[in-house]
This record gives structure tokens, sequence and C-alpha cells, in this order.
């Protein structure tokens, strides 16, 4: 008897535990990152891993689901690391309910430094095991500041030249 509490109660604290995420590497192509997942029923925690490829980045992205029947994945977090600290949260942008049915979480131009392995963070919870997300993040280059002098220079040349004309 006492050997089968025992088993119930090592088998009931095994459906509590949560492994560590397994990394997911992910690779800009066309500056397009896609993710997703079918997590099974319960809490998951997915972590993706990417390097931008420009020296400074602004990065975009969504990541959503839409319930269909019962099968419901509800997002409770979702961040962005460099490895050690939070440097972006995405926002709650809509929330599923029963009349709209899609639950969608954002980020909007986060700047991000080459050369660092940044990780996302995906948390939620599933209410079966045929769930699905699916997320696209796009990147693009921030212009160096020798990049904006030069257009000016350029911007007063042409004025020179228009103004020189004009008289």
């Amino acid at each position: 008897m006492k050997k089968s509490l025992i088993a119930a109660a090592v088998a009931l604290a095994a459906t509590f535990a949560s492994a560590a995420p397994t990394s997911t590497p992910l690779t800009f192509d066309n500056d397009t990152l896609y993710l997703g997942n079918t997590p099974g029923a319960g809490a998951f925690f997915d972590e993706y891993t990417f390097e931008v490829p420009y020296a400074l980045s602004n990065i975009s992205g969504s990541l959503n689901t839409t319930l269909l029947g019962n099968q419901d994945v509800d997002f409770t977090k979702i961040y962005l690391t460099n490895g050690s600290t939070v440097v972006y949260n995405f926002t709650q942008l809509l929330a599923d309910s029963p009349t709209n049915g899609t639950e969608v979480w954002g980020l909007s131009n986060a700047s991000l430094a080459s050369g660092i392995t940044y990780h996302l963070f995906v948390e939620g919870v599933s209410t079966v095991g045929r769930t699905a997300y699916s997320g696209v993040m796009t990147v693009s280059a921030v212009p160096e500041p020798g990049t904006w002098a030069l257009a000016l220079a350029g911007l007063g040349a042409i004025a020179f030249v228009a103004r020189r004309r004009q008289a």
C-alpha cells in the first residue's frame, strides 16, 4: 500500500514537472523569420534563438493563434532576451474571445545589434494536444550616421544648384 502511494505521488509530481525548453535556432530568410509550434496539452515554454544580419537592426513581428472549437492556445508571456537580460516584451494586441477567436501579440521596431545571440521565449497554456501557434518577424537595417550625413550633403548640393539656377 505504501509503495503504491509513493508511486502515485511520484507520477502526480511528474505531471507538474516542467522540462527546460529546447532551443530552436532560426535563420533569417530574406530578412524574415518564421516560427511556430504545436505544444502538447498544458503549460508550454518554447525558446527560439537567432542573430540579426545587420550591424544595427530594427525588428518587428507578431505571434498569433486561432481558437478552433476546444483547441486553444493562450499566451501568457512572450519576451526577447540577449542571453541574460530581457530587452523587449511583446504586448498583447488582440485577446481571443468566443466572438473573434484570435489572439495576437506583437513587437514593433525593436533595435538590436549584431554579434549577439538573441533568445525569444514563448510561454503559454494549450487546452488540448492538437493546438498550434505561428509567428513571423522581419528585420531591416538601420542606416549608419555616415549614410545620413552623405544623404544630407547630397540634398544640400541639390538645393545649392537649384538656388543658383533661379538667380
